[in-house]
């Protein structure tokens, strides 16, 4: 920590990161202007909105202002008011930039659309004292804004973060923080990781034993939940515990789990809307359905409950649309995930179904069958309205240009140069920086911020197919919310700058100085973040 505070002087002293240098927003703003003076929150405050649109936004940042402030605060449509949200057009959904202009006489936000706005009150949040971040009423702070200009914008329109409560089960309100975490910080895709062979997550109400058998398993017999208790005993860390709320007694067992009804679901899509983050399901097929076969035996091949989905059956694709159709009523974004990673094919071999499939569809092998599974699969996404995006593997036995592919498997540095050749857009989560669940060391931030998440050997063009970034937590080592935390943060904010701030324009020592004030930020919130040094 001594380091940090001697990066955070030098900085100041020579002017590392010029005019932003007292505001310490981070991801680290296009242009930032510095004025004489500071604008104080009067107590009695008024949120105004140009747009009808604009109310979410407005409920939003008084949620955020009331509790620490305990200020009375009222929102309205109109453009007279203390802190002012402005639409400049509607219809511009996939403007992100914003304008900030603090001064004597409040605040001004203007974007052409609502998630421009939305960044704007998250560097008016980092603008304030950092205890704004508490749920509490406090006493004896200033609530002051320095007078500033903000211009700003992304450098990428997909800036995520994967969660996966298969492994491990997250509840509403820890996805709700998680979320509160990624506005902050200008996060755009919250990419929610529903179904794997260990659990499934999602209310399908066509299919009701996927939750009420499949979203619960025996503890004492899955190696996961063993390891990670195993670990807490260990190593003395409470946060490896399987938590008791997600542990309930059925038959005379002791289960550990849960899943999300569909009511829940709203509740989240909706939360994350006002957030300005899009929620991207992921229903993996044709592998990781264990599972479901064990709920469902006629899914696998011969009936006999394992792994993977019968390609060659029609009821299995009729399962798979039947699933994905209740999907897409839940989620209203444009994009949703089949997976389609580590599927083991020996099986399809000696399926007659699935080899009959592969002789009536004219296929070259195993490798094709799936690809036929995920190119039959598109054509139902964009019947809907949706485009699909997968793990890189889709590429194999080839894939439509019109998929996403996403890019995890970092010792394959190839995949992003032989979508993009392809024509497929493409996400950046490659294993070598972007898995939050891999081990951890004092030098693994500031690897991320410097490495090379999106590969530098690519053509102008083929640059312009690469959407953006993600970060993944997968659940396998990650019981508690205070370890996801631990794990994901602060490395997490290393990647929203990354991937919103221009390359040019990213400097580690300006990076890690600013991030002085964001770790007491972290603490206010109770994120249990891992130190930037450790013994």
């Amino acid at each position: 920590m001594k380091r940090i505070f001697t990066l955070f002087a030098a900085a100041l002293i020579v002017g590392v990161f010029h005019a932003g240098a007292a505001v310490n927003i981070i991801p680290k703003p296009t242009a930032v202007t510095e004025y004489e003076g500071a604008w104080t929150l009067p107590s009695e405050l008024t949120i105004s909105y140009s747009h009808k649109t604009l109310a979410p936004a407005a409920g939003y940042l008084e949620e955020i202002l009331a509790p620490a402030t305990g200020y009375g605060i009222k929102t309205k449509k109109g453009t007279k008011g203390d802190i002012r949200l402005v639409l400049t057009t509607p219809s511009a959904d996939l403007d992100e930039s914003y304008t900030l202009l603090s001064g004597p006489d409040g605040v001004t936000i203007t974007s052409a659309s609502y998630k421009g706005i939305i960044h704007g009150i998250s560097t008016l949040r980092q603008l304030l004292p950092y205890q704004i971040e508490c749920k509490s009423l406090l006493r004896g702070v200033e609530w002051k804004v320095p007078a500033v200009k903000v211009e700003d914008k992304p450098s990428y329109e997909w800036r995520g973060l994967m969660l996966d409560p298969v492994r491990h089960f997250y509840s509403i309100e820890e996805t709700k923080n998680l979320l509160d975490l990624m506005a902050l910080y200008k996060f755009s895709k919250f990419h929610w990781h529903l179904i794997d062979s260990q659990a499934w997550r999602i209310e399908i109400k066509k299919y009701p034993l996927l939750t009420s058998k499949g979203a619960w398993r025996d503890p004492a017999n899955e190696y996961i939940d063993k390891a990670c208790e195993q670990s807490a005993i260990d190593g003395r860390n409470p946060s490896m515990k399987l938590p008791k709320e997600h542990m309930r007694e059925i038959d005379g067992k002791v289960m550990y789990g849960g899943y999300y009804s569909q009511e829940d679901i709203r509740e989240i899509v909706e939360y994350a809307a006002v957030r300005g983050i899009d929620v991207v399901p992921e229903i993996d097929m044709p592998g990781h359905n264990w599972m479901a076969t064990q709920c469902y035996p006629w899914l696998s091949c011969g009936h006999d409950g394992t792994d993977p989905l019968c390609l060659g059956s029609d009821e299995v694709i009729q399962f798979a649309k039947d699933v994905f159709k209740e999907v897409f009523e839940l989620f209203p974004y444009g994009y949703a995930e089949i997976g389609g990673d580590e599927v083991s094919r020996i099986k399809w071999q000696n399926c007659p179904l699935c080899q009959e499939r592969i002789r009536k569809e004219n296929l070259g092998g195993l490798e094709e069958l799936q690809s036929w599974f995920t190119k039959e699969m598109e054509k139902y996404f964009n019947a809907n309205g949706r485009r699909l995006i997968g793990w890189d593997e889709i590429l194999e036995g080839g894939v439509s240009p019109t998929a996403i592919v996403n890019w995890w498997q970092g010792y394959h540095a190839d995949v992003v140069q032989r979508s993009t050749a392809g024509g497929n857009e493409v996400i950046c989560c490659p294993t070598t920086y972007c898995y939050f669940d891999y081990p951890q060391n004092n030098e693994t931030m500031r690897t991320l911020y410097e490495g090379a998440v999106v590969p530098e050997d690519l053509s102008e063009e083929q640059h312009k197919l690469v959407k953006g970034m993600q970060g993944n937590i997968w659940g396998e080592f990650i019981p508690s919310e205070a370890r996801m935390h631990y794990m994901a943060f602060p490395r997490a904010i290393a990647l929203a700058e990354k991937a919103w701030t221009e390359k040019t324009d990213q400097n580690w020592d300006c990076f890690i100085a600013r991030m002085e004030e964001q770790l007491l930020r972290l603490s206010t919130m109770k994120v249990a973040y891992r130190p930037l040094v450790e013994q």
